[in-house]
């Protein structure tokens, strides 16, 4: 019979590679400026409000656009105030705020890449977490005379094969994420920095 414990970690490793290939699909460039825009606040009644209390923001046509569905239109005219005061223009179409965005600096798209960073180690530390649970369970069953020692060695090594393959995809799917985000020019400044302080 052949075991199942590597069986089990592989399946939870690939399920852990989709999830992770469907979270990164929203981090994008246009995301640098979004945080900035995010971070607007103002006062109604005299209570300080963020930008999402009171709207709604999405990305616009273009990577260079956003627009806020504001709630209430009797806040569009303090909103828009406030958006100009950090540095982006305005245009009021009804209900909605348009919001011209500058190209994201390198050190705003390399929040992006933190953003990323995170989430592809929160995605290793899944694979890690299956490669653990299904070698602790095979030892347990040695221990408690379920299997031999050789099938518990080779379901180990199994599991190695699967995370290294694995975590190998990750850091693929990764790489050609943060080359979408930067761009050429960035990415290969990028690359030097790693390659310096890396």
């Amino acid at each position: 019979m052949a075991e199942q414990y590597s069986i089990q970690a592989e399946t939870l490793m690939k399920s852990a590679v989709e999830d992770y290939v469907e979270v990164i699909k929203v981090v994008q460039a246009s995301n640098a400026n979004m945080t900035l825009i995010k971070g607007v606040k103002i006062t109604i009644n005299g209570k300080p409000r963020r930008l999402v209390d009171v709207g709604d923001l999405r990305t616009g046509e273009t990577e260079n656009e956003h627009q806020v569905l504001v709630f209430n239109k009797d806040h569009i005219e303090t909103l828009m105030e406030a958006i100009n005061e950090a540095g982006f223009e305005t245009k009021v179409d009804d209900q909605f705020i348009n919001i011209d965005v500058p190209d994201p600096s390198y050190k705003q798209l390399m929040e992006v890449v933190e953003d990323l960073q995170r989430k592809k180690n929160s995605a290793i530390g899944r694979l890690t977490k299956a490669k653990s649970e299904a070698t602790t369970r095979a030892r347990a069953a040695v221990e408690n005379e379920f299997i031999e020692q050789a099938i518990a060695s080779q379901a180990s090594k199994k599991c190695d094969v699967h995370y290294d393959t694995y975590s190998g995809e990750i850091s693929e799917v990764t790489d050609g994420k943060i080359r979408e985000i930067l761009g050429e020019e960035f990415y290969k400044k990028f690359e030097e920095e790693q390659e310096m302080y890396g």
